[in-house]
């Protein structure tokens, strides 16, 4: 018995980390944790709830013969309101992707995590691989059930999107890259911080109030900051038509990326330098 038990133990120092058993490990924590998977949940309920309300809310201002422009709470555009609940959805996985990383801290656990991957940045690449890729899998599949349950509701009123139209079907996928996109940087924003609170804070204020305190710039140098926002560069990204005062969709993609991986890089940086 002591000889298995010795082998073994050499052959697992043989083996080392490796990134495929830091995803797995990754995975098990996420499963973990039930705020975790709660918020997964309320994520997709986001999604397959609110397009279909907000679509139902478009064809009763069509069947009333009222202006969209002239209805509260009713998107402008079809796809905009298939992809009603991406405005509340955004918050959650930014919020989700802060507590992926957060607990870690707040439990003590990072410790041990730092001790299992002593090389530290595999851990946090383990991290971005598994939670960015549970969220746009759970968005991909919310979003495609909201366009089933949103069309039949705006095809009397001959305004249904099709995934043949022009700009449908790369809106409906960027979707889910944006929302993982905000959840990596929460995980980021969390490795820098240190903080649940702050991170959160700061995911919320990134999204919801930075291009709306942009507006209090002069007029002209608004006009040119703005469109570079994450959340503006977001709403481009899902955007049907190029409008005037946003980025084009691949530009807008771009600059969203480099938000991603400035933030991930840096929370690397942090992570590798800094004591658990």
């Amino acid at each position: 018995m002591t000889v298995l038990t010795t082998d073994g133990g050499a052959e697992t120092r043989r083996r080392g980390v490796t990134l495929p058993r830091v995803l797995h490990s990754e995975w098990i924590k996420l499963r973990s944790v039930r705020a975790l998977t709660v918020g997964l949940a309320a994520t997709a309920v986001l999604l397959m709830a609110l397009g279909p309300l907000s679509s139902s809310a478009m064809a009763k201002t069509f069947a009333a013969g009222t202006e969209i422009d002239d209805a509260p709470f009713v998107p402008t555009t079809p796809v905009g309101a298939v992809l009603g609940g991406v405005f509340f959805a955004q918050l959650l996985t930014g919020a989700l992707g802060v507590l992926f990383m957060s607990t870690e801290y707040a439990t003590g656990m990072i410790r041990a995590s730092l001790a299992a991957v002593p090389t530290r940045l595999p851990l946090l690449w383990g991290k971005a691989l598994v939670f960015g890729a549970v969220v746009a899998t759970v968005s991909a599949i919310s979003v495609a059930v909201s366009f089933l349950g949103s069309v039949p509701l705006l095809d009397g009123h001959g305004v249904a999107p099709s995934l043949s139209d022009a700009g449908v079907l790369r809106a409906l996928a960027a979707t889910p890259a944006y929302l993982a996109g905000i959840g990596l940087i929460g995980v980021a924003l969390a490795v820098l911080m240190r903080s649940t609170a702050l991170a959160v804070t700061t995911v919320c204020f990134a999204v919801f109030l930075l291009d709306s305190l942009a507006g209090l710039l002069p007029a002209s140098l608004a006009d040119e900051v703005t469109p570079y926002l994450p959340a503006t560069t977001g709403k481009a990204m899902l955007t049907v038509q190029n409008q005037p005062d946003l980025l084009d969709p691949l530009p807008a993609c771009l600059v969203f990326a480099g938000y991603v991986i400035a933030s991930l890089a840096a929370a690397g940086v942090a992570l590798a330098r800094r004591d658990a």
